[in-house]
């Protein structure tokens, strides 16, 4: 039997009405499909009542990044003392969020936690913010931010938009999916504090000094307790020297033992010179107290003195940080006491004391910022 061709006519016509209904249907399920996977790449970013000041800055550039990704970008706020990691992990859960992204301001320092509730995956990183200008601060957290996203989200972060529907079906290309980089907290330790110039919060010093008054010198134990006065680098600062080193002095006449103290206190100026290095000047305000121990020879009467005098001075200071808590410092004085003071032994002057006296101590001493 030979087959013959169907011809067109009224009930040809009538089937092909009836068939194309449900080829559009069919052809039409990817495209839903791929649109409502695009419109489930949303960022939902989670940031603290009230956020930093330069907050609205980062929230402009991070939304500008996200939508250069062809992603959507959400924000809730959350009070300031709610626990940052469950609840970034939280949002991220989610219906039609691909990750949560927390940032939070606070010490000089931003705080981030990226999460992908569908993996599983969280990354941390905690960024110190620099003296720059406020847009410069704010670009800078803003692609730090973005680059922990594209690490939590390695796996559709370059996923493109999906295509315009074609009439003539197109065979999908292999699509090559980047390995998930492992769960992992991201966290920088910064060599220096964000602030090298400022002030420290509280230092404590101990070592020992060199007072040179004029004909009277020598070592003696020194401690200094310092603080900082606001964020601009001044600080406030005690120290105290003494029960050290004495001055023998003999003639004929008979013999004096000189022995010296001094607490000064200071109003200082830190700045950062080089490196781990810091310098500040100094001009303070204080006392100085002299004891005389004098031992006559026979025919000589002997006798003991107390004298003070009020000292002031001006010098400079120098501290190397050799660890976040540990510092050394060396400090340079010339202080002025008044009056002077001179020791006589049988009416022939024997020593003068001050005008002007040089102080240098070397001690070690723990910070806190």
């Amino acid at each position: 039997m030979t087959g013959r061709p169907v011809r067109s006519g009224p009930l040809g016509l009538l089937l092909a009405l009836a068939l194309i209904p449900a080829t559009g249907q069919a052809s039409g399920s990817p495209d839903a499909s791929s649109t409502s996977a695009y419109r489930a790449r949303r960022v939902l970013l989670v940031t603290p009542e009230p956020g930093g000041d330069i907050a609205p800055a980062v929230l402009t550039r991070l939304r500008g990044e996200l939508r250069a990704a062809r992603f959507e970008m959400d924000v809730t706020t959350i009070a300031a003392d709610a626990p940052r990691r469950a609840t970034v992990e939280e949002m991220a859960t989610r219906e039609g969020t691909s990750a949560a992204l927390g940032i939070f301001f606070g010490g000089g320092r931003v705080e981030m936690w990226a999460s992908d509730g569908s993996a599983g995956r969280t990354l941390m990183q905690n960024l110190r913010v620099d003296q720059g200008t406020p847009d410069r601060r704010a670009t800078i957290v803003a692609v730090k931010a973005v680059d922990l996203l594209k690490a939590t989200l390695a796996e559709i972060w370059s996923a493109p938009p999906p295509s315009p529907p074609v009439t003539e079906p197109v065979a999908p290309e292999p699509a090559i999916v980047a390995p998930p980089p492992p769960a992992a907290v991201v966290i920088e330790h910064p060599a220096e504090d964000e602030h090298p110039g400022r002030a420290d919060r509280f230092l404590f010093t101990a070592g020992a000094g060199w007072l040179g008054a004029g004909s009277v010198s020598g070592w003696a134990p020194a401690i200094a307790i310092s603080t900082a006065l606001g964020s601009s680098g001044l600080a406030a600062r005690l120290t105290m020297s003494g029960f050290g080193s004495s001055t023998d002095i003999a003639r004929p006449q008979g013999s004096a033992q000189l022995t010296q103290q001094i607490a000064m206190a200071e109003l200082l100026l830190w700045s950062r010179a080089w490196h781990d290095l810091r310098a500040a000047l100094a001009v303070g305000a204080g006392a100085h107290h002299l004891s005389i121990d004098g031992q006559g020879a026979q025919g000589f009467s002997s006798g003991n003195q107390s004298l003070w005098s009020t000292a002031t001075g001006a010098g400079t200071s120098v501290a190397w940080n050799i660890h976040p808590n540990l510092m050394l410092a060396l400090d340079g004085r010339a202080v002025e006491n008044w009056p002077a003071t001179t020791v006589n032994l049988n009416g022939l002057q024997i020593a003068r004391v001050g005008r002007p006296i040089i102080w240098v101590a070397l001690a070690a001493g723990v910070r806190f910022r």
